[in-house]
């Protein structure tokens, strides 16, 4: 079976692996996800909105399962032309579920890879596909770029550099790209290329207009600090889906380019700030506190297949069984020629020597209110999915406050990061900037299989919304609780303010007082309470997030909580280090707390929400640099990223043609 498989993607060109090994990798999860495929997933209720319909995975199930078998095994043809069939009828009987935002465009990228690689114009085997379920695909794809494919909406996006969105980061991207791909399909057949749009306007000047956005906003992102959705632990596996289907199918190659482009630089990032392959520093939209339990990055599978890091690994890929939500969603990139680029793996490589570092990076999050000058027909109520009528959620970021510093440091053992950024009202940001917030520490564990992990954080049932903010300076985090209200039912108030420490590192601490210390394998931590002290607080934990660690709420949860990490080559002993973290000076004085950090610099809170100080300078939210760490640099709004890596310089240039 594996032959076949190999010699049928003989005809997608690749580039040369980023590290030895990673070609077999790939041909092992490739082989494993072609002997135990996904299985068609039932539609069902929407698990969070009573009375909703559920298609997604019934969605991602069969289109994915369709693709993998056409790329893999020509004998199966007829069977995946079944089930992308049973999919374009759902969606053609049941129209009121192609505007539901949580439904179609959830597989767009398998659809428009199948009609391009196997339609009537197919690049790879062309006509596999029979030509009445093309057409009745074609006919789904109409449906949808008749509601989604809006160049009023671009066009106004562009006034706002782009970063004007009428749904999340994610939503928009995949909404815009799927688009694209259907668009690609529809104008390029005879049947269907002279139909106009609802707007009187062509399919080629939908395509094209959608094209010349699209190039926009991946200019854009890297110009302006990246995705606003920032790190994000589950939604940054859409946007690569659309980056990989870009790749894997774009007949513009300057398309092409600035996806291979944006690739490559979100897997730089990530490598300069990973450890065990799990990503440190501040995260955002890390939803439901996912990020106190291990293997909190849903996406990140590819790491292993790529690049050999971390866990999830192929006896990982043999546990998901049916889960289509991780399974069947890395079918579209393991069946892709695209590889990381070769400085990727250089800077993992450069990182098992390389001296502790700090990654500062300026991230849009602030929202820039509502603008007036938008277009009446942009704010019509209009119903957006099954059960749903609403006002569309409108998203403008000030670009030139941006407000969010991403700051790490990345030292041989550890990573410590946070998003630093202003105690404004949480309703200063934007909601998929406020969301879902993660910061704290990841610890290398010798013999397993993840990172351990000291989180400051609110414990709440669900989702909450801009609950801390802090300030860093190296291995030192001063970290607080922001008593904000998003809405009546996400109320920061009603959630404890603590740290939880994961299960390898519980058995290595002792509390004593207002301190925790902990001596791990590699690293000593201290974590200070500031002006109150800690309590077991396990109960706040739901049963799975008890099992990976343990709560340790602070008894007056608005005091600020402080973290210091430590290499244990830093101290001459752990008792050294312990008295270091006790001796280290903390004036509170007229609602200021001012603490003199390990790291040698004095970190400064106010009661009144001042924006905070390092060496009594406040921080600066929006440097003129917006990449700038050992790896990576670039200046702000520039395009131009310059990464050096074993005495290398590579560019990216996202503005050349």
């Amino acid at each position: 079976m594996l032959a076949a498989c190999l010699a049928c993607l003989a005809s997608v060109p690749a580039v040369a692996a980023a590290n030895e090994g990673a070609e077999q990798r790939i041909a092992d999860a490739l082989e494993h996800f072609v002997e135990a495929p996904i299985s068609e997933q039932p539609i069902t209720e929407h698990p969070e909105i009573p009375g909703d319909t559920f298609s997604r995975l019934f969605n991602i199930s069969l289109s994915a399962r369709a693709y993998l078998q056409l790329m893999t095994d020509p004998s199966k043809d007829a069977s995946s032309a079944v089930m992308l069939d049973r999919v374009a009828q759902y969606y053609l009987d049941h129209p009121e579920e192609v505007p539901d935002p949580d439904s179609a465009y959830w597989a767009g990228e398998y659809h428009a890879a199948v009609l391009a690689k196997f339609g009537s114009n197919g690049t790879v085997r062309k006509g596999a596909i029979p030509r009445a379920t093309e057409v009745k695909v074609l006919n789904y794809m109409l449906s949808y770029v008749k509601y989604w494919s809006r160049l009023d909406k671009y066009d106004f996006s562009l006034t706002h550099h782009t970063y004007y969105y009428w749904n999340s980061e994610n939503h928009w991207w995949q909404e815009t790209v799927t688009s694209w791909g259907y668009l690609l399909a529809l104008k390029s057949d005879p049947n269907f290329k002279d139909t106009l749009l609802p707007d009187g306007r062509s399919m080629e000047e939908h395509y094209e207009r959608t094209v010349a956005y699209m190039k926009e906003h991946m200019r854009q992102r890297a110009r302006k600090g990246f995705f606003t959705e920032i790190s994000s632990g589950s939604y940054a596996g859409r946007m690569h889906a659309m980056y990989y289907m870009i790749y894997e199918i774009s007949p513009d190659p300057e398309l092409k380019s600035l996806a291979t482009k944006s690739l490559d630089l979100w897997w730089a990032f990530w490598a300069e700030e990973q450890i065990q392959g799990e990503r440190g520093g501040g995260k955002v939209r890390h939803r439901k506190l996912r990020g106190l339990r291990p293997f909190s990055e849903s996406h990140m599978v590819p790491a292993w297949y790529y690049l050999g890091a971390g866990a999830r690994d192929l006896d990982y890929l043999k546990s998901l069984n049916d889960n289509a939500g991780i399974k069947a969603n890395n079918y579209m990139a393991v069946l892709s020629g695209y590889r990381p680029a070769p400085f990727v793996a250089a800077i993992l490589e450069g990182r098992t020597n390389a001296p502790a570092y700090a990654i500062m990076q300026r991230r849009v999050g602030r929202s820039a209110g509502q603008d007036e000058n938008v277009p009446p027909e942009l704010l019509k109520e209009e119903r957006i999915g099954v059960g749903r009528a609403g006002i569309q959620r409108h998203k403008f970021y000030d670009l030139e406050n941006s407000g969010v510093l991403k700051y790490s440091w990345v030292s041989p053992n550890f990573i410590l990061g946070t998003n630093m950024r202003p105690p404004l009202d949480v309703r200063e940001w934007e909601a998929g900037s406020a969301q879902g917030w993660w910061h704290g520490l990841l610890v290398a564990s010798p013999g397993a299989d993840y990172p351990e992990r000291v989180v400051p954080t609110l414990i709440y049932p669900s989702e909450s919304m801009g609950e801390q903010y802090a300030v860093q300076s190296d291995g030192s985090l001063m970290a607080r609780k922001l008593n904000d209200a998003w809405t009546k039912s996400q109320d920061n108030r009603k959630y404890p303010m603590g740290v939880f420490i994961s299960e390898g590192l519980q058995r290595r601490m002792v509390i004593d007082g207002d301190f925790i210390f902990i001596e791990s394998p590699k690293v000593w931590v201290a974590v200070r309470a500031v002006g109150t002290d800690f309590i077991p607080k396990d109960d706040a934990l739901s049963r799975p997030q008890a099992r990976s660690g343990s709560f340790y709420m602070l008894r007056e949860d608005t005091q600020p909580v402080i973290i210091e990490a430590a290499e244990r080559a830093d101290y001459a002993s752990f008792v050294a280090f312990q008295q270091a973290a006790r001796a280290a000076s903390l004036v509170r004085q007229n609602g200021a707390y001012h603490y003199a950090s390990l790291s040698g610099d004095t970190l400064s809170m106010f009661d009144d929400r001042s924006v905070p100080m390092i060496n009594q300078q406040r921080i600066n939210y929006s440097p003129d640099t917006v990449y700038q760490s050992r790896y990576i640099t670039s200046q702000w709004d520039s395009g131009v990223i310059t990464i050096t890596v074993g005495g290398k310089q590579h560019r990216l240039d996202f503005m050349a043609n």
